[in-house]
């Protein structure tokens, strides 16, 4: 094989290369990104944040990645596993593809809806925030109008996918508060000014969240006696309902 100079390849050549050289197939088709020395190496030649490039290679599927402890694993496109979250979505979409499952479950998820938000499900901020509103001083953020999440082993940074945008927030109950306040669009958010207002609100919205799921989850266990099919209800249930609680 010949051997590539690193000061003259991309940086998705590299890390392909890498995963090629440095894995042991006979544990894993992968990389962890810390333990088997790539972060480090990869510093080494370039003067960029490995961890945004890591982001940014699978955010556009060349790389792929999985969530490990004290990093991620690394995989190449079409290697990585399945994860299970993966897989449910896979079956629920199954379920719902067919036509007479889609008649059938789409009456329970209805009866649900009705059953755990009957006025239709509480909004954040607004229904979360005790305070009267007009007695609760905000600072502004600007925001770019993007998607936003929160970035990989961090609980302050919010960013854009492509990482264009980066909002450092002072502790994770304002960055919580962003992405579950924030609508694809919004050029601005205000949030509270007193932490405490903000961790409560926060803090509030995720039991409301959770208690929701676990209402469906036991109506729909009720009726299908099935744990697998009512979590996989359950969670279309939350997506019907735009509940935001992917962070708790």
């Amino acid at each position: 094989m010949v051997e590539e100079n690193p000061n003259t390849i991309s940086h998705e050549e590299f890390f392909k290369i890498a995963v090629i050289k440095l894995r042991d197939l006979s544990k894993s088709r992968g990389i962890h990104s810390v333990f088997s020395g790539f972060n480090d190496a990869f510093r080494k030649v370039y003067n960029v944040d490995v961890v945004a490039v890591t982001q940014e290679l699978a955010a556009t599927g060349k790389i792929e990645i999985r969530p490990a402890k004290r990093g991620v694993m690394i995989y190449l496109p079409g290697e990585a596993p399945k994860s299970r979250e993966n897989l449910g979505d896979k079956a629920l979409e199954k379920i719902f593809g067919n036509a007479d499952g889609t008649k059938q479950y789409d009456s329970l998820i209805t009866r649900a809806i009705e059953y755990v938000a009957p006025e239709g499900p509480l909004q954040f901020p607004s229904d979360f925030l005790k305070e009267k509103a007009g007695i609760v001083e905000f600072f502004k953020i600007d925001l770019p109008g993007t998607p936003l999440q929160m970035e990989a082993n961090s609980h302050v940074d919010v960013i854009s996918p492509k990482h264009h945008f980066r909002y450092q927030a002072k502790n994770p109950s304002i960055a919580k508060y962003v992405l579950y306040s924030y609508q694809i669009g919004d050029k601005s958010l205000n949030v509270p000014k007193n932490n405490a207002i903000v961790f409560n609100a926060v803090n509030e919205y995720e039991k409301y969240c959770q208690l929701t799921k676990e209402r469906s989850f036991s109506l729909f266990l009720k009726d299908l006696h099935d744990e697998d099919i009512a979590e996989m209800l359950a969670k279309e249930v939350s997506k019907r309902l735009n509940l935001r609680d992917i962070l708790s």
